[in-house]
């Protein structure tokens, strides 16, 4: 790739399947990419700038300092700033890598589109992690635009680990990193926030996808701050530690099962495990006082029960989405035709016919 060129890069969303707050603890979580990407195009210019369509944002413009630091002149407001503070520490991040290494760099418009991950018509973020698709997209075009390869399973661990270090910077170290790896690496993973021999984030294990598997994803209708539902079950964590870590170490143990009856394809034992952790979720959200299982999800985990499926939130919980599992697709297909008489929209949990990118949509 010349340094002259056009560059479009992608990277996926993320749902978790298991393993939501467990998996901040090391203990394993199921995750996989969804059908719905952030999007980076660096385009040929003779000073920096960055336009985000989705803040409504347009060439901004901004300079790089000797050591990397991205400056924006005095006449972009303050809150236009703030609001690139993301952009900017995940930018900072990686031009510094490659500036490190050498590789060949230029001037250059930078243009990010993260419109897939919210509903228009609400105005909401969809929660499927566009922060972490957006910083794997951004690592992604910066190095391809440094001539460096992006492609190879070496590559790949490459960006994994410089996104994930981003990311945990412009958020103040919080999160486990799943929702990077998704959009990394695609696809279905097991996944584990855990420290290799070399002080470095383990890579996730990639799984077969089983796509007949039937499922559905389901948005509440609002979104919810992940950091604010973290914050209060690690209060719990301080307050009540021998309580903490008996329900930590029980989701652990289920979303392992979890991860064990996705690979051999069990519909028998994954559908009570996904009821399993609902209940250990609904535990951990009583015991610290947060509404993990909120109104919004108790009235959808009584509806798909109710039709035989089986349901629990993705991620934090209180709202953002959920998924909703059955034995067969006339299952499946009951659940999304009742859920949404009730208003709510519903999304397909099917595999994509790209095989490459080995996503859900």
């Amino acid at each position: 790739m010349r340094s002259t060129d056009k560059i479009i890069t992608a990277a996926p969303g993320k749902l978790i399947l298991s393993g939501e707050y467990a998996v901040l603890e090391g203990e394993p979580a199921l995750v996989c990419a969804v059908d719905r990407e952030a999007l980076v195009q660096l385009t040929p210019a003779d000073a920096f700038a960055v336009s985000a369509p989705s803040l409504n944002l347009w060439q901004i413009p901004f300079y790089v300092t000797g050591n990397a630091s991205v400056i924006f002149p005095a006449e972009v407001e303050v809150g236009v700033q703030k609001r690139l503070n993301f952009f900017k520490t995940t930018f900072e991040y990686v031009y510094h890598y490659c500036r490190d290494c050498s590789f060949k760099s230029s001037h250059f418009h930078i243009s990010i589109d993260t419109d897939a991950f919210y509903d228009k018509e609400a105005g909401v973020k969809l929660g499927f992690g566009s922060s972490a698709a957006l910083t794997v997209a951004l690592v992604k075009a910066v190095l391809l635009w440094a001539g460096a390869d992006i492609k190879s399973p070496k590559a790949r661990a490459r960006i994994f680990r410089l996104a994930l270090a981003a990311h945990r910077k412009a958020q103040n170290n919080l999160g486990s990193g799943i929702d990077i790896a998704a959009s990394s690496y695609g696809g279905v993973l097991r996944y584990r926030a855990l420290l290799n021999n070399r002080a470095q984030q383990e890579a996730p294990t990639p799984l077969k996808i089983w796509p007949e598997l039937p499922g559905l994803i389901i948005f509440t209708g609002r979104a919810e701050s992940t950091r604010r539902m973290v914050s209060g079950v690690h209060e719990l964590k301080k307050s009540n530690p021998g309580l903490y870590r008996e329900i930590i170490h029980e989701m652990g143990r289920i979303s392992g099962a979890v991860c064990d009856a996705y690979t051999r394809r069990a519909t028998e034992d994954f559908l009570p495990l996904i009821e399993a952790y609902y209940a250990l979720m609904l535990r951990l959200g009583e015991a610290s006082n947060m509404p993990i299982i909120s109104p919004v999800h108790r009235q959808l985990h009584q509806q798909v029960t109710m039709l035989g499926g089986v349901y629990k939130p993705s991620g934090a919980g209180s709202g953002d989405i959920g998924v909703a599992f059955a034995t067969d697709n006339a299952g499946i297909k009951k659940i999304s035709q009742s859920v949404e008489q009730n208003g709510f929209i519903c999304f397909p949990f099917q595999k994509n016919k790209s095989e490459n990118t080995g996503t859900y949509s």
